[in-house]
């Protein structure tokens, strides 16, 4: 495990982190770059999600938690930025989608998977910061998505002012994991409630037991759409939810071994390319693959499973670790400028991506904070022995 621990959290702390610092940020404009050219150049015009303004401040606000970087100014000075941009600038409550590379509104709409995106990012600003203007800004999100986007069928509209249907797990489990975060910075019980609802819909509606698969689109009443492309899973949301769960069940809450389980098997077996050994986009319940191409995004969640996986005792999840490692390096690391990734992958292992989206460092940086945690426990054992 150490092996494995050890080579992943160099890589992110020693070359990862300072190449984003000194490239993530707009010189011209301010705000966060959407992405950095395959040679570690800026790509600028590009539109601005909000989305990924809110997960690079995530990053370099948790980054310092760590003591990896000296970039709270940035995550801060990031976060100033986006407030005067998006928040409710066109006098309506909410965060707008998108902006102009300059950081105009570009679309005004309000979407569920930003929102949860922004309380990620203001929970880990709170916890190294201890202002209260973060906490105030979060409630006034939670509140304005129990009042404009809470649906009787259970769970969140996924946007205002855009498409609505199909519904999706995704956006929901980012907020589960953005309540996750906040609890662990206040404590406050309140956001538990609010997890254990989300909880509910994931076990009720997003889970197919019988098929023993996680769907990903739904019709206004949660059932999976008639039409065969509803009927889509992706691997990487499998695995990504194993974590989360067992996050969850680290604060007591009851969480079903069967789904952990299940959502491994499917995830990691069915869900595998045969050739390339990495999960694959997208697949069918029965197996079919979709799509069977591979992003950076899906090993990191696959490595972060596996880590909570050995934290529960699973005595495989070791082994399973170094592989997703050495597959992490060996398809999207290695091959890339240093501190960067090839972000996707064909069916073949061969390059697909012609950039680097900063919006995937919010994933490698989660990987390596499980790989310090395993380095650090490790290190502890060893002390203990001694």
């Amino acid at each position: 495990m150490a092996d494995w621990a050890s080579r992943l959290r160099e890589w992110g702390v020693e070359t990862a982190l300072p190449f984003w610092s000194e490239r993530a940020w707009d010189k011209r404009f301010g705000g966060f770059l959407e992405s950095l050219s395959l040679d570690g150049q800026p790509v600028t015009g590009d539109t601005r999600r909000v989305r990924t303004q809110a997960r690079q401040i995530y990053v370099f606000a948790r980054a310092h938690h760590a003591g990896w970087s000296d970039g709270l100014d940035l995550a801060v000075e990031g976060f100033e930025l986006l407030e005067r941009r998006a928040h409710a600038p066109d006098g309506t409550p909410g965060w707008v989608h998108t902006l102009t590379a300059s950081g105009e509104i570009e679309s005004p709409a309000r979407d569920l998977y930003d929102h949860a995106f922004i309380l990620l990012a203001l929970s880990w600003l709170h916890r190294v910061t201890h202002d209260s203007h973060y906490r105030q800004l979060a409630d006034e999100i939670l509140i304005y998505l129990d009042t404009h986007l809470t649906r009787p069928q259970g769970g969140y509209a996924e946007a205002i002012g855009a498409a609505q249907l199909p519904r999706r797990q995704n956006p929901h489990m980012h907020l589960f994991e953005a309540l996750l975060a906040w609890y662990d910075a206040t404590g406050d019980q309140t956001f538990l409630t609010r997890i254990e609802a989300i909880y509910q819909l994931f076990s009720t509606r997003f889970l197919d037991r019988d098929a023993g698969v996680l769907y990903e689109f739904f019709d206004a009443d949660w059932q999976v759409t008639a039409d065969p492309a509803g009927a889509v899973v992706e691997p990487g949301h499998e695995v990504e939810w194993i974590w989360l769960l067992h996050a969850y069940r680290d604060h007591g809450a009851s969480v079903d071994e069967t789904i952990l389980e299940f959502l491994h098997a499917h995830g990691t077996g069915i869900g595998r390319n045969r050739g390339t050994g990495c999960l694959v986009a997208t697949v069918r319940p029965d197996g079919q693959t979709l799509d069977a191409g591979s992003r950076t995004w899906m090993q990191t969640e696959w490595l972060r499973a596996a880590a909570a996986r050995q934290r529960a005792g699973h005595r495989s999840a070791g082994t399973e670790l170094e592989t997703v490692c050495d597959l992490l390096f060996r398809h999207h690391l290695d091959p890339a400028i240093p501190g960067g990734w090839i972000d996707q992958i064909d069916a073949s292992g061969h390059r697909v991506a012609d950039r680097m989206p900063a919006s995937t460092l919010y994933h490698v940086l989660g990987a390596v904070v499980d790989a310090h945690r395993a380095d650090t426990e490790v290190a502890e054992s060893a002390a203990k022995v001694l």
